[in-house]
């Protein structure tokens, strides 16, 4: 059996076994204490599986968090892109004769894929189309008024605040996966050990089986 290739949930059952079986068995204990896996060592095994057990009840919850903040950003998102755009259409129609304006609201070419990009050209076109007086008189023809640009503006705030959670949840996730594999790693290296020192301690004996560990 080569341990580190189990699957983890295999790696937690097989590991527990060996240790619970190997302490509740006198002459387990009898043979392996020489080698100091005394009762004290053994619960070093156990608080490393259960350890990896919280982790991975906190590696679903953070995966679970980061689903939702994920989903929230891309419904809160595509809203306020969808008012941004349609108000950039309006402004794309009154001044695409005037190219200092046009560049003055980030209209030169297509509008940013990336979010983060997304929001600084955004930004931008609020800021210096409330700047410019111009502007807000000539969408109030299409019944845009300064005031509406502001709120659409404000809105962009609903997605920074969206975007960081979502960064947030993902680093949260992130990091419970890294511990999470530190300690499988861990387990790893204390159990192959474990089953070094059962096979020396029992030879091919009954006891082996007890453990989890086929003589063949």
């Amino acid at each position: 059996m080569y341990f580190d290739k189990l699957p983890l949930d295999q790696k937690l059952g097989v590991g527990h076994i060996a240790i619970e079986n190997s302490r509740r068995s006198a002459p387990i204990m009898e043979r392996i204490i020489p080698y100091k896996y005394d009762e004290t060592r053994l619960q070093e095994g156990e608080e490393i599986i259960t350890r990896i057990e919280t982790f991975t009840l906190q590696w679903k919850s953070a995966k679970a968090q980061k689903l939702l903040a994920t989903q929230e950003l891309k419904t809160v998102s595509k809203e306020v892109k969808t008012t941004y755009r349609n108000t950039r259409r309006i402004a794309f129609m009154l001044f695409k004769d005037q190219e200092p304006r046009r560049r003055a609201l980030a209209m030169d070419g297509w509008s940013k894929r990336a979010l983060s990009q997304w929001l600084e050209e955004a930004r931008q076109f609020y800021t210096n189309a409330l700047a410019d007086p111009e502007v807000p008189h000539q969408f109030s023809t299409f019944g845009i008024t300064a005031k509406r640009l502001n709120e659409e503006k404000n809105l962009l705030a609903k997605v920074e605040k969206a975007m960081a959670n979502q960064e947030k949840k993902a680093a949260e996730a992130m990091e419970i996966t890294r511990l999470r594999k530190l300690a499988v790693k861990e387990l790893d290296r204390w159990m192959s050990r474990f089953f070094t020192i059962l096979r020396l301690a029992l030879g091919k004996s009954q006891w082996l089986e007890a453990v989890g560990i086929v003589v063949k």
